[in-house]
């Protein structure tokens, strides 16, 4: 996969594949992941726009760095981003931990104009098991004992959770290159944006995301619980959910053809938004 490195403003440097014209799809993978799991969609996606495809700091081939592994870091990242490449009426596609960058950005850039529509792949308001929320990965004392096993062994821990993300098993060879490209991340740094991200809640902003929103299940999810798909559903303004009989949480991964089509179709339907009047 080409790679451009890309230095922002506050002196990290990210690495991107930036391909294909006309209308930009950014693509945002999950937490301790990298762009490798969008392999099967850039190149379909770029016959028809821009594609975009981002390694979060310290992730994938972007190179380690001290600090920032947050959710809103990374959303202020992906500011930096969009500015430096001069990306307008951006389809931004989240996978997982990517659908919380891009809330956190909405959260704190909700003026911006540039967001002409949000796809969320495989990803709740929370992943924080709590009292009032019940469709969480982990609650506190889970959390904890997964950060351990982190800490203990890196890409164990992932060698474990890899098979969980799909319907059918990957190979054993697509396995190896998934805890290979994982473990880049590093044990330190990985286990900070996990921590962070786990413990984030964006239930209280969701109604307030007016920007359009595509909803995309596996059928047989197995990290995310599907209830949080209907409740994303309910709770946002204007949402569409569809649902990959033959994927798990993973459909970009294990029905390409199908995604890039439905996404290229859905973004064609966006028109982008104009700023509010001051």
């Amino acid at each position: 996969m080409s790679s451009l490195l890309l230095t922002l403003p506050s002196g990290v440097t990210v690495a991107c594949t930036d391909t294909g014209s006309g209308q930009p799809i950014l693509l945002l993978h999950g937490v301790c992941m990298s762009r490798k799991f969008f392999e099967h969609n850039i190149d379909g996606l770029a016959r028809s726009h821009r594609v975009v495809a981002m390694d979060f700091r310290g992730h994938g081939d972007s190179p380690a760095v001290e600090g920032g592994h947050t959710v809103p870091q990374y959303a202020r990242d992906v500011r930096a981003l969009i500015e430096a490449l001069d990306l307008h009426n951006i389809i931004a596609v989240g996978w997982s931990m990517g659908s919380f960058v891009i809330w956190d950005y909405l959260t704190q850039y909700s003026s911006d104009p540039r967001l002409a529509g949000v796809v969320v792949i495989s990803q709740g308001p929370s992943d924080l098991t709590q009292p009032d929320w019940p469709y969480g990965i982990a609650d506190v004392p889970t959390l904890h004992t997964y950060l351990g096993l982190m800490q203990d062994n890196f890409a164990g821990f992932f060698a474990g959770f890899v098979p969980l993300m799909f319907k059918n098993a990957p190979s054993d060879r697509e396995q190896a290159e998934f805890v290979t490209a994982i473990s880049a991340v590093g044990a330190n740094a990985g286990s900070a944006i996990f921590a962070d991200q786990t413990l984030r809640d964006y239930r209280g902003q969701i109604a307030e995301f007016t920007v359009p929103h595509l909803l995309i299940w596996g059928r047989d999810e197995k990290v995310i619980k599907f209830a949080s798909a209907d409740w994303l559903h309910e709770a946002l303004p204007s949402s569409r959910l569809e649902v990959f009989d033959d994927s798990g949480h993973c459909p970009m991964w294990e029905e390409p053809q199908k995604f890039n089509a439905l996404v290229t179709e859905w973004a064609a339907q966006r028109p982008g938004r104009t700023s509010p009047a001051s």
